[in-house]
């Protein structure tokens, strides 16, 4: 056994020597106060024993995550601290631990570490899992979360939840939602600082520049939907769920793109050949879709379907992708196209033309009005064909650019309406609070991952791979 190895069993028996001691006095000071809560409690104790082996002895890679989750775990044990006697010798010795962790790890751990811990803690205020509220001075209130719910109110994520009062906050956590906080904060860290690491070569480059920070956003907008704030049982047992598992599944893909690329190896990102069998196929779904969009858009009309916020806003964006189409397909057979100077104007049009259509009061008068209805969507078409003209032009890397802000605008859109449904605030009147929930995760959940896919893919060209993308990019 070598130095390094006996000083880590050095460091674990010192530290877990520590906590046990710091134990006996939570349980001699009766700092928790315990109800309903099982053997939980007993759990609890056992695992913050163990958990300086997760840092001092995990094997290779796994160590980072093991530190990261631990850093995050001693974060909410200090949280929960505050306000009691033990506070300030909790976090002398978390600090303790951590530092002797850094110093003795490469370079990235202390930005990891710091990382996750910010990004953990964003997640769980956002999502109101932690809340400032007073209770008793000097203990910690511990109880089960049935104790003021019945059992089918709550969200199947917070079964066999726990509800931690501590003197200036409440905290409810379980399980499920501890493990996909922790595992989601520690892969948007390392995400970030990959990325960072991929395009940190790229000499200054706008396009490059540009890009990386779409990729940055786009990588995070596939995690947001992870901190979703606590919805009603209902909801969150039949669509929400599936929207965060989409979103986890999305984040590790992002991660095994980096770790792909970072380590000189190809990837897994599909892109289309350019074999003229492959286009001819595009463009005949392509016409299919141009012609059978007005059909449907008819039929939902007649079945009165305006008043129904999915079809009423999904029919918006539909109109605005078949204006980008039209376009591009009336460019690809007859030749021209919009100039690159204008670009950023025709983007701020464009930008406009679509978003305007979202401010209550135009919605609540093409929800009950035929011609602005229709105006609406010749207002969407022609916000398309915009787009659609300034993409022509471009180069291959400014035009995965583009895609990637328009994809962002959509996965956002939907994004900005399920919080606001989440907090009870109702954006249009002339639709309800629950079918506002329902588009906007309806939303994510179609849009989230084509954004996934175009972040990808614009990964995958600037990490300097042979990968010809004209297909994909071309008219």
């Amino acid at each position: 056994m070598n130095g390094r190895r006996i000083l880590d069993l050095e460091f674990v028996a010192l530290f877990t020597g520590l906590i046990v001691v710091f134990l006996y006095f939570i349980n001699f000071l009766g700092i928790f106060i315990r109800t309903g809560t099982g053997s939980a409690f007993l759990y609890f104790e056992i695992l913050l024993a163990l958990t300086p082996s997760l840092i001092f002895l995990a094997p290779g890679r796994l160590k980072k995550l093991t530190a990261g989750a631990a850093v995050i775990f001693y974060l909410v044990i200090g949280l929960l601290m505050f306000g009691t006697v033990l506070f300030v010798p909790w976090i002398a010795i978390a600090a303790a631990i951590t530092i002797i962790y850094v110093r003795r790890s490469d370079r990235d751990a202390l930005k990891l570490l710091a990382g996750s811990s910010f990004i953990f803690t964003f997640m769980i205020v956002i999502s109101s899992l932690i809340r400032l509220d007073p209770g008793i001075p000097s203990h910690v209130l511990m109880f089960s979360i049935y104790a003021d719910e019945r059992p089918a109110g709550v969200p199947l994520l917070f079964y066999d939840g726990i509800v931690l009062q501590s003197p200036s906050m409440v905290f409810t956590l379980s399980l499920p939602t501890m493990l996909v906080y922790l595992v989601i904060s520690i892969a948007i860290s390392e995400n970030y600082f990959w990325i960072v690491r991929l395009y940190s070569g790229k000499s200054g480059r706008f396009y490059s520049a540009m890009s990386g920070a779409g990729a940055v956003i786009g990588c995070q907008c596939e995690s947001i939907t992870a901190v979703m704030p606590s919805f009603a049982a209902l909801l969150i047992s039949t669509i929400a769920i599936p929207l965060l598992m989409e979103s986890v599944v999305l984040v590790f893909l992002t991660s095994l793109t980096l770790y792909l690329l970072l380590n000189r190896r190809r990837g897994y990102i599909p892109v289309l050949s350019g074999k003229a069998k492959d286009r001819a196929s595009s463009r005949i779904i392509l016409f299919i879709f141009i012609i059978a969009l007005p059909f449907v858009e008819i039929f939902g009309v007649m079945a009165g379907l305006v008043k129904n916020e999915v079809f009423f806003f999904g029919i918006n964006f539909l109109m605005f992708i078949e204006g980008a189409v039209i376009l591009i397909l009336l460019v690809g057979m007859f030749g021209g196209g919009g100039h690159r100077s204008r670009s950023l104007l025709w983007i701020a049009l464009s930008t406009f033309l679509f978003l305007l259509w979202f401010v209550p009061g135009l919605v609540t008068l093409a929800v009950g009005n035929a011609s602005f209805f229709l105006l609406m969507n010749a207002s969407s078409l022609v916000s398309g064909a915009l787009i659609g003209a300034v993409y022509v032009p471009l180069k291959n890397n400014a035009r995965i650019i583009l895609l990637e802000y328009v994809s962002m605008m959509f996965s956002m859109t939907g994004i900005v309406l399920l919080y606001a449904a989440s907090f009870n605030i109702l954006v249009w009147n002339a639709f309800t609070l629950a079918s506002q929930f329902y588009f906007a995760v309806i939303l994510i959940i179609v849009t989230l991952p084509i954004m996934w896919y175009i972040t990808n893919l614009s990964l995958v060209v600037h990490a300097n791979w042979k990968t010809d993308t004209r297909t994909f990019l071309a008219n």
